[in-house]
């Protein structure tokens, strides 16, 4: 079968929600593993920019008022408990002798939210992509 027809085909379905999200996760990584990818070159430019919009979805999708609730309460522990991850992994990482910029995104990875933190600080710090796909590779396990 063309893999232009079945890329489109687990797109839509995918898309449109005819299948669960894990479903669609499994029959991406068969389609990635047994067929070229019919769009390589577009798919790379195009990831960058569709990973940092579902990040800035993901905010719109809250609730104004329970985050305002939930911060007023929480802000100060919210706050420690970032800085004591962020300055444990930092240390940590200079400890094990991990590259500065990997061992941030690492850390800015566990302390925040995982892979989607890593995602949205990569570019701005420069992060190369095999420091991103080292830092996003160790969220998988």
């Amino acid at each position: 079968m063309n893999p232009k027809i079945v890329f489109f085909i687990l797109l839509i379905l995918s898309a449109t929600g005819f299948i669960s999200p894990p479903i669609a996760l499994c029959a991406g990584i068969i389609f990635g593993l047994s067929l070229l990818h019919p769009y390589a070159a577009d798919a790379k430019a195009l990831s960058k920019f569709l990973l940092q919009a579902s990040i800035v979805a993901l905010g719109f999708g809250m609730n104004l008022r329970e985050v305002l609730k939930a911060g007023r309460s929480g802000f100060l522990y919210t706050a420690i408990g970032i800085t004591f991850a962020m300055l444990a992994g930092l240390a940590i990482g200079k400890l094990l002798s991990v590259r500065g910029t990997t061992s941030y995104l690492i850390s800015t990875g566990t302390a925040i939210c995982g892979g989607s933190a890593i995602a949205a600080v990569g570019p701005v710090i420069h992060a190369s992509e095999e420091e991103m796909a080292v830092s996003l590779g160790l969220f998988l396990f």
